[in-house]
């Protein structure tokens, strides 16, 4: 684990952040924090607000930033207050704290518009691609801009500031642990990409907990025989090597 012990995750209460909370449990102190009171321990902030916002992060060695507006149908008030204002105000907590890395929730939604069919959670399956990270960016929605903004402001604080930036392109993960969920729906072949399991998820935060780096970004999803991502460069950067495939459970 080397120097980070004391992690806090805010947006502990999304589908990520409790399977972090669970799955980081035993290899770090962890710190959750919510926008509101929840059903485990959490420290109530919003992160739009300053004033909330200073002092959070005071002893931490790092912090996994999920909390945001999670739709790639948000508008651009919710996308503005929740996802910019929000990841400002949390890097500007970094620099006060002196934390020394920053895990940032990124996604796939940042390229989807390469792969994208009609809608965001949709994909065309006529397309063979295996997008490469230096690929330019095509957002598919105003989500996925405020996720550029993300990585791009990670990127100015850690060239100014010193501070450590692992950005994750998550895929797409769902409380259920299975892309049966949408089997038959629109979003089917989309999920058949972009599924992340549970365990490949919280191998892929110990790994940006872990790695030796200064600014990273990386690919997050499982190894799907659907994906359009490839994963050489996530597994040769970020030593993250996924374990499930969402055509298994399509073929049991």
């Amino acid at each position: 684990m080397g120097s980070i012990k004391k992690v806090g995750i805010t947006g502990a209460n999304g589908t990520v952040g409790r399977v972090l909370m669970q799955g980081l449990a035993d290899d770090y102190e962890l710190t959750a924090f919510t926008r509101r009171a929840v059903d485990f321990p959490s420290t109530i902030v919003n992160f739009d607000k300053p004033d909330q916002v200073a002092g959070a992060f005071t002893g931490l060695d790092a912090v996994i930033h999920l909390a945001a507006d999670p739709s790639p149908m948000a508008d651009w008030q919710a996308v503005r207050e929740h996802n910019l204002e929000g990841m400002y105000q949390v890097m500007e907590e970094c620099r006060r704290a002196e934390v020394k890395r920053m895990i940032f929730a990124s996604t796939n939604h940042t390229q989807h518009g390469n792969s994208i069919l009609t809608t965001p959670e949709t994909l065309d399956p006529k397309k063979e691609l295996r997008m490469k990270l230096g690929d330019l960016p095509n957002p598919d929605s105003l989500y996925a801009v405020s996720k550029l903004f993300g990585e791009n402001i990670g990127k100015l604080y850690s060239e100014r500031f010193g501070i450590e930036f692992v950005g994750l392109r998550i895929g797409w993960i769902v409380p259920e642990d299975t892309p049966l969920v949408m089997r038959g729906t629109p979003a089917e072949d989309y999920l058949r990409a972009m599924f992340l399991s549970h365990r490949d998820c919280i191998a892929a935060h110990k790994r940006a907990l872990e790695v030796d780096t200064v600014y990273m970004l990386a690919y997050v999803v499982s190894a799907n025989g659907r994906r359009v991502f490839d994963l050489e460069e996530t597994r040769a950067g970020l030593g993250y090597e996924p374990q499930d495939d969402a055509e298994a459970y399509f073929a049991e």
